[in-house]
């Protein structure tokens, strides 16, 4: 039995190269941005992520698996507050005072008190650790290096003392989340 071969078609041969060209250019812009991007065989996305801190420190050792997950939860709930959870909802346009037009919801109300209520029990110096290390990992393009974060925010140059600045201050937010709480 013989096999039968279509014809051959250039107007489906360009749709599929169009195809592969674009989800090349997806897969750049997704490392430009400092994700990192895996591929199926085909050339398509599978999976794209950035890595940041918290996860580098927990393959290292250095953290506990509920510090991790304090730092995520935290990390999770910055996203929601700053609209960048990536989550389509219907928004309400809020004037934020100064004539400026924000988009805002009750889940980014809700995540921004939960935010500044873990981030208010954690200390000052914990405080300014954490969020700049939460922004590098949500807001930034570009994330700076995790030592370079902790190093301007500070001013401990020793990557030693660096590390332990971060799991003490991951730690008592871990503290902070497991903490009972007083009934409303």
């Amino acid at each position: 039995m013989s096999r039968r071969h279509r014809p051959y078609d250039p107007g489906a041969a360009e749709v599929a190269r169009q195809a592969r060209l674009e989800q090349r250019a997806e897969a750049a812009r997704l490392k430009a941005h400092g994700a990192e991007v895996s591929l199926d065989p085909a050339g398509r996305v599978v999976s794209a992520f950035r890595r940041n801190v918290f996860g580098a420190l927990l393959r290292a050792g250095a953290l506990s698996q509920s510090q991790h997950d304090a730092a995520m939860r935290l990390t999770s709930d910055w996203a929601i507050w700053k609209g960048l959870d990536g989550r389509p909802e219907e928004l309400v346009r809020v004037d934020g005072g100064e004539g400026r037009r924000e988009l805002v919801t009750d889940r980014m109300i809700a995540a921004g008190r939960r935010v500044e209520a873990a981030l208010g029990d954690v200390g000052r110096a914990d405080r300014a650790l954490l969020a700049a290390l939460v922004v590098d990992a949500v807001e930034a393009d570009r994330p700076a290096p995790w030592r370079q974060t902790v190093a301007d925010v500070t001013g401990e140059r020793r990557e030693k003392e660096q590390r332990e600045k971060v799991v003490n201050a991951l730690e008592n937010l871990r503290l902070w989340y497991e903490a009972p709480r007083r009934p409303a």
